[in-house]
């Protein structure tokens, strides 16, 4: 039996899955792991690595984005969230980002979105600062009509989240510097969130 994962572990072995190994669907996902697209609506009906695996690996041959992971927000052993690039066979680059819920080192429930606008230019995490886990809570109250628990942490002072503007729903990944928000990743998806 593999060990648990790390969080930290996590967005390199997410990414190599979307871009070339399905299988890696049964370490990352818990037997009811759920994944959601902001964007379309494929992912949605989903549940457990068998189906992942499944519509990942056709995904592979019939699109072939390659994913990169950028910014980590890790909180603790029970969130995490990171923004990625993807490479489509065009060459255009888009960035987005993805959120996580984990029980026992797997992912439970996951929300995916790519940027509308293109690759982001933002410079990568990790903030700067000494803001804890209430003042990066305190600091992101009013960025968003947030919807859940964020994750928050005070490691690399990143925050992130789901957001829902009641049209439809997103994902936002905050990094402080000084105690203010430097640089945010807002990816809008084109529908609601679950």
């Amino acid at each position: 039996m593999p060990k648990e994962l790390n969080p930290e572990e996590i967005p390199a072995l997410w990414c190599r899955m979307w871009n070339e190994d399905a299988s890696l669907a049964h370490r990352l996902l818990t037997a009811d792991g759920r994944q959601w697209s902001g964007t379309k609506p494929g992912l949605d009906p989903l549940v457990g690595p068998a189906d992942a695996e499944a519509f990942i690996a056709k995904y592979q041959r019939e699109v072939g984005n390659v994913f990169v992971p950028r910014t980590f927000v890790i909180d603790g052993a029970e969130r995490l969230a990171f923004t990625w690039d993807v490479t489509r066979r065009d060459g255009v680059v888009i960035t987005g980002a993805d959120l996580c819920v984990l029980s026992g080192g797997k992912v439970a429930r996951n929300w995916t979105i790519p940027s509308p606008e293109g690759r982001s230019t933002l410079p990568d995490g990790p903030g700067e600062g000494s803001l804890d886990r209430d003042g990066l809570r305190a600091l992101a109250t009013d960025a968003r009509p947030w919807r859940g628990e964020l994750v928050l942490d005070p490691v690399r002072q990143t925050i992130a989240g789901t957001w829902s503007d009641g049209a439809r729903g997103g994902l936002a990944v905050l990094v402080a510097v000084d105690g203010r928000v430097d640089r945010e990743w807002v990816v809008p998806g084109t529908r609601p969130l679950p």
